[in-house]
């Protein structure tokens, strides 16, 4: 049974920031970004059910952040260890 959800104004443009950020992350090769990205990236998953109370609801907008979200995390984490293992001396 699902409930009805109320959207909040900062749904959207937390979904935007993450998108921002899953961009900015596949083309940024930078160490410090990267490092960066995949520590915030928990921070944000963790801020995720913070933002979107409820999984069990059927909104887009709730389906479509989660999977950003998701996104982010294995890629800015996968990314990270390739990279810093790559420039490793």
């Amino acid at each position: 049974m699902t409930t009805k959800s109320i959207r909040t104004p900062i749904q959207p443009w937390f979904a935007l920031v993450v998108a921002g950020s899953l961009l900015t992350t596949l083309f940024s090769n930078a160490l410090w970004w990267l490092a960066s990205s995949a520590f915030c990236s928990l921070l944000v998953l963790n801020l995720q059910f913070i933002v979107f109370p409820t999984t069990a609801d059927r909104s887009w907008l709730n389906r479509l952040s989660l999977g950003l979200v998701l996104a982010l995390v294995v890629i800015a984490n996968i990314k990270f260890l390739i990279i810093s293992g790559l420039t490793w001396r």
